[in-house]
């Protein structure tokens, strides 16, 4: 779970985007830490962007069952599923092209970061999570996921039936988006 907690930390601004137009809608999607732990999800929350726990390489709590946010301060918050939660959200686009000024929340640690990325391709991304300067932070570069992961519900109930697998080559490409006249 520590390895989440990093993940997700250095997460926190994965909703970074160059400064060109185009870019912005190449955070949206699913997007994997280097190291393979955690999927998140990006999208719109009005002009703002959001992201949330899509997939989990450890899924499991310690009830063997699908991990829960017990680590949240707030008890009446702890039995959340971790998988289809919004970590990541009130990011918004600044001047120079990255996103910031959002929380990132992990549930790891059961504590909130702020943060900011950098897309550095179209199927890459750095970002930056502190504390209380960015200097004190640390960053990772995340990759872009090409292809769907079952939904939390599915997930749940593979781990249920005990048919989990981390393989992740059967899930199916995530289409083409649709170009807009």
């Amino acid at each position: 779970m520590r390895v989440v907690a990093l993940c997700l930390a250095g997460f926190i601004a994965a909703l970074g985007l160059t400064s060109t137009a185009s870019r912005a809608e190449n955070l949206d999607g699913y997007w994997m830490d280097s190291h393979g732990e955690v999927i998140m999800q990006f999208g719109a929350c009005g002009r703002n962007r959001c992201g949330r726990v899509a997939w989990l390489k450890k899924p499991r709590g310690p009830d063997r069952g699908p991990l829960r946010d017990f680590r949240n301060p707030d008890a009446r918050l702890q039995s959340r599923f971790v998988c289809g939660l919004v970590v990541v959200s009130g990011f918004k686009k600044q001047r120079d092209g990255t996103w910031s000024d959002g929380t990132v929340y992990v549930p790891d640690l059961g504590t909130s970061f702020s943060g900011y990325a950098e897309v550095l391709s179209q199927n890459k991304v750095k970002v930056t999570g502190y504390m209380l300067i960015p200097i004190l932070g640390s960053s990772e570069v995340w990759t872009r996921v090409n292809r769907q992961p079952p939904t939390c519900e599915e997930q749940a109930k593979m781990i249920t039936d005990g048919t989990w697998s981390v393989d992740i080559s059967a899930w199916p490409p995530i289409p083409p988006p649709v170009a807009s006249r």
